[in-house]
């Protein structure tokens, strides 16, 4: 099959258009997929466990309607990885 090179492409678009959709609803989420995903990858931060979170949750929630699967979280607070 040609173009299977694409993929990557119509992956990013996915996401981006995701990010878009979703900008106003969930501003903090949409900020940190924007900025911090790279390739398949996100490496960001919180002030706290409560906003780490609600991050987590609306970044989820942006990327279940994409039909993307959000895993394999990690954390420095053991409190975090717990929840």
């Amino acid at each position: 099959m040609f173009g299977v090179n694409v993929s990557h492409f119509l992956l990013s678009a996915k996401i981006k258009h995701h990010i878009e959709k979703y900008h106003e609803q969930y501003p903090v989420a949409t900020e940190m997929l924007d900025t911090c995903l790279y390739v398949d990858d996100v490496i960001s931060g919180a002030d706290d466990i409560s906003q780490a979170l609600k991050i987590l949750k609306d970044a989820d929630t942006i990327m279940k309607n994409a039909s993307i699967k959000l895993r394999e979280w990690n954390s420095n607070d053991p409190v975090l990885m717990k929840t």
